[in-house]
C-alpha cells in the first residue's frame, strides 16, 4: 500500500521534502557532536534547538514557546513545548546528551521534516490510514448496496402479480394469456404480459421490481361495423355500436354513426385528462376499405396512440406509454 501511495505523489513535491528531511536530520546530528565534544550535558537553549531543528521549524516562525526541567522515566529532561500557526509540538530533550526522548505534534498535516522517531501524531491521520480508511468506506457502500439489492429482489413481484395488476388495471376478470414474460427494458427487469378477452388484445409491460405499469395498450382483432342495434362483431352482448368484447369491457364510444374530425379529437380528449387539442395529432386514413382516424396525443409525460373508426367513433387501437 505504501509503494501505491508513493506513486501516487508528485515528484516535484518529494523531492524538496526528502532533501529538507536529509538537512535537518544532518543538523541535528552535528548539534549533537558538537555537544558530545564539549562534554555531552546540553542546557536549555541548546536543547530547543535540538527540538526546532527536529520539527524543520525556526524560531521566529513559533507563535508560543516554552522550556522547563523534568524527569521522564529516570531520566532528567528538558520538557519543550512549541506552536507555529497550524501545529503544536511537544518534545523532551535528554539533559544529559541532548537526546530526543519523545516528541508529538497535533495538526492537520504530514510529519515534522526530519522526524524519524518518537511517539506518532496524537491528531493527523497519515496518507496510509487514510488510504485504508477509504477502503473500509468502499467496502461499507458495497455491502449497502448489495442489502438493497436483496431487498428489491425480495419485494420484487411475480408472473401471477404482473397478471393481476393488468387485469385489475384493464377493468377484465378473465383471459386468456398468450405471454408472460420476464424481459429486460432501459436496463430494468419487466414483465410482458399479453392476453386476450373476447376480440380483444392487451399488452403491458410491467416493472418487476415495483410492479408499476410501464406502457399497455389494447387492439380490437377482426373489427367491423355493428348496425346500431347490438348486433356487433363482439363474441358477448353488443351495446348499439356493435363494438364490445366478450367479457363486457367496452371499448365503443357513445357516438352514433360516422364521425368528424373533430369529434374523434373530443373523442379522445375525453379519455385523456388535462389534454387540449393542441396536444391531439390526427388524420384521416383509410384501411381494408374502412375510413379511420390515427394519430397520437402527449400529456404529462404520457404517449398515447390511437385508431378511431370513422364510421363509429369507436377505438380500434389504444396504446400508452408512461414516459420517465
Amino acid at each position: 500500500m505504501k509503494e501505491k501511495i508513493l506513486s501516487k505523489i508528485n515528484p516535484k513535491i518529494v523531492v524538496p521534502i526528502a532533501v529538507g528531511a536529509v538537512l535537518a536530520v544532518v543538523g541535528i546530528t552535528a548539534l549533537a557532536v558538537s555537544l558530545l565534544g564539549r562534554g555531552g550535558s546540553v542546557n536549555q537553549a541548546q536543547a530547543t534547538e535540538i527540538a526546532l531543528a527536529h520539527a524543520g521549524v525556526a524560531q521566529e516562525d513559533t507563535t508560543s514557546l516554552s522550556v522547563r526541567e523534568d524527569e521522564e522515566e529516570d531520566r532528567q529532561v528538558y520538557e519543550i513545548e512549541f506552536s507555529t500557526q497550524d501545529t503544536a509540538y511537544h518534545y523532551d530533550v535528554a539533559r544529559n546528551n541532548g537526546e530526543i526522548v519523545n516528541y508529538n505534534y497535533d495538526k492537520n498535516g504530514t510529519a515534522p521534516v526530519g522526524a524519524s522517531g518518537g511517539s506518532s501524531s496524537s491528531g493527523t491521520e497519515t496518507q496510509e490510514e487514510q488510504a485504508v480508511q477509504a477502503e473500509i468506506d468502499k467496502a461499507q457502500q458495497d455491502q449497502s448496496a448489495a442489502e438493497s439489492q436483496a431487498q428489491a429482489v425480495e419485494d420484487a413481484i411475480d408472473e401471477e402479480s404482473a397478471k393481476t395488476i393488468a387485469l385489475e388495471h384493464a377493468g377484465v376478470k378473465e383471459a386468456s394469456f398468450h405471454r408472460v414474460e420476464l424481459d429486460t427494458e432501459d436496463g430494468r427487469e419487466v414483465y410482458e404480459v399479453e392476453f386476450y378477452t373476447g376480440n380483444t388484445e392487451y399488452d403491458y409491460t410491467i416493472a418487476r421490481d415495483t410492479g408499476e405499469i410501464l406502457s399497455y395498450d389494447s387492439d380490437i382483432e377482426g373489427w367491423g361495423v355493428g348496425n346500431g342495434q347490438g348486433n356487433g362483431n363482439g363474441n358477448g352482448n353488443g351495446n348499439g355500436n356493435g363494438q364490445q368484447n366478450g367479457k363486457g369491457n367496452s371499448v365503443s364510444s357513445s357516438v352514433s354513426g360516422p364521425i368528424t374530425l373533430e369529434e374523434a379529437v373530443q373523442l379522445v380528449l375525453d379519455r385523456v385528462p388535462g389534454a387540449s387539442s393542441e396536444d391531439v395529432r390526427i388524420e384521416q386514413d383509410r384501411d381494408d376499405g374502412r375510413d379511420m382516424y390515427e394519430g397520437e396525443v402527449y400529456c404529462n409525460r404520457t404517449e398515447h396512440e390511437f385508431t378511431i373508426d370513422a364510421s363509429t367513433g369507436d377505438f380500434i387501437e389504444w396504446s400508452v406509454d408512461y414516459q420517465e
